[in-house]
């Protein structure tokens, strides 16, 4: 029923959530310039959501998000990084 109605057939509420994330990152970026809001998908990360079928391990993930979390001000605001690098919405 949901594949057609242009939905994804699998863990659309998910993929609804993170889409709803990003359009929402981006209406606070706007909203307050002087906040830097950005967001990112870690990659694909061995963990029980994944069934540890993932290639990264926790702590690879946990870098690629540190890594952004430390930009200094005037730093881009609104983004969305995948891994460490940005990707279009």
């Amino acid at each position: 029923m949901l594949g057609t109605k242009g939905w994804p057939p699998f863990q659309s509420a998910y993929t609804l959530s993170k889409a709803s994330l990003n359009a929402y990152t981006r209406i606070v970026a706007k909203k307050y310039p002087n906040f830097c809001a950005n967001c990112i998908c870690p990659g694909f990360v061995s963990t029980d959501m994944t069934f540890n079928a993932g290639i990264l391990t926790i702590d690879e993930a946990a870098e690629n998000v540190l890594r952004i979390t430390v930009f200094s001000n005037g730093n881009p605001s609104g983004l969305f990084f995948t891994s460490q690098q940005v990707s279009p919405f």
